[in-house]
């Protein structure tokens, strides 16, 4: 049965409870394996709010679980970010407590939750003094016995107002990062032979797959771990010049220069990476603007700090969606093209650069 897991009103407008299904007590001798969940929301105001639970779950049956248990430690990190880039953490990592059963099984894909959804009406008002499903952040791991493979969310900003998500979960068991390793070793090969192009273009494939390939949507959860260790690779292999945390530093310098304008600092730091276009190209190119394209990059240590890994969109995605297949027409294939290399930096751009921040941290 799901559980209520609560914690301390945070210090703005949110106030955050959890609802899990698959958090039993376990004795000393239990095997655990941990588990990362992650799933992302938009607000209506446009902030990007990321959820990241960690933590480790019985390998036992419920029905098995001896007395006498030890409490299964997991954590929840909150990150809410403005549409100016601006990135806070609510919560890092904060440890959560068991408390009283709420609410029953509940479908999270009927929205919002009624009678259903409240195991005992109108008790949030111990909790919070507000009914449950005004305020406060459920999440349920599904399937609700044995490893979870989903993470849903429902987030109570204010009263009639939420958001509602759906993420993934990946094990973290003892060969975790050996299987980091091996999705590294052709990143690590490319560096290795001092390949950027090849390099830059698997990092993507890591971290965004839609932005290489045209038949490529994967909506994968990037681990922190991923994260960290492809950024050590590019800092080894180019001498401290390129990776995610140099570009993490240039891009808090740029939202430093422009704190009430996001667009602003996702150009500033373009140019800080050498991302812009120096001089008009030979023919007229509406879809890219005064962004340079994937085959216009420097791929040598030659390049401004910052100016590996790219963060946008392969030629190959670009012209996949501006230019139909033959016998079909198109009347906005070519905005559509600028839409989505627009909507990869300056929305993308800043979300990555969050995940960054979180997975340094």
């Amino acid at each position: 049965m799901p559980k209520m897991r609560i914690l301390k009103p945070l210090n703005c407008v949110l106030t955050v409870a959890l609802v899990t299904a698959t958090t039993p007590p376990v004795d000393a001798q239990t095997h655990l394996n941990r588990v990362t969940c992650q799933t992302m929301a938009f607000s209506n105001q446009g902030a990007l709010l990321t959820y990241r639970l960690t933590g480790s779950l019985p390998e036992t049956p419920a029905a098995e679980i001896p007395q006498n248990p030890v409490e299964i430690p997991l954590t929840l990190t909150v990150q809410w970010q403005d549409r100016n880039g601006r990135v806070q953490t609510l919560l890092n990592a904060s440890a959560l407590s068991e408390y009283e059963q709420l609410a029953p099984d509940a479908d999270y894909s009927q929205l919002p939750f009624e009678d259903t959804f409240r195991g005992q009406s109108n008790n949030g008002d111990r909790l919070y003094g507000t009914p449950v499903s005004v305020h406060g952040l459920y999440v349920s791991l599904r399937p609700t016995s044995g490893q979870p493979q989903q993470m849903q969310t429902v987030h109570y900003l204010r009263s009639g107002e939420y958001v509602r998500s759906v993420g993934n979960c990946q094990p973290e068991n003892a060969d975790f990062d050996r299987a980091v390793d091996e999705q590294l070793t052709r990143l690590q090969e490319r560096l290795q032979a001092g390949d950027w192009a090849a390099a830059d273009r698997e990092t993507r494939r890591l971290l965004a797959p839609w932005s290489v390939s045209p038949s490529s949507f994967d909506s994968r959860l990037v681990q922190p771990e991923l994260i960290r260790a492809i950024d050590q690779r590019w800092l080894t292999a180019s001498n401290g010049r390129f990776g995610l945390g140099v570009q993490l530093r240039l891009w808090q310098e740029a939202l430093a220069e422009h704190p009430n304008n996001l667009e602003a600092a996702v150009n500033a730091f373009r140019d800080r990476v050498g991302w812009n276009l120096a001089a008009p190209r030979a023919e007229v190119d509406f879809i890219s603007s005064d962004w340079l394209n994937e085959s216009e990059l420097t791929y040598s240590l030659q390049a401004p700090e910052g100016h590996l890994p790219w963060i946008g969109v392969s030629d190959e995605v670009v012209q996949s969606v501006a230019v139909p297949p033959p016998g079909e027409h198109c009347g906005s294939c070519t905005t559509d093209a600028m839409q989505l290399r627009n909507e990869h930096f300056y929305r993308y751009l800043p979300q990555l650069m969050g995940w960054v921040e979180l997975s340094l941290d």
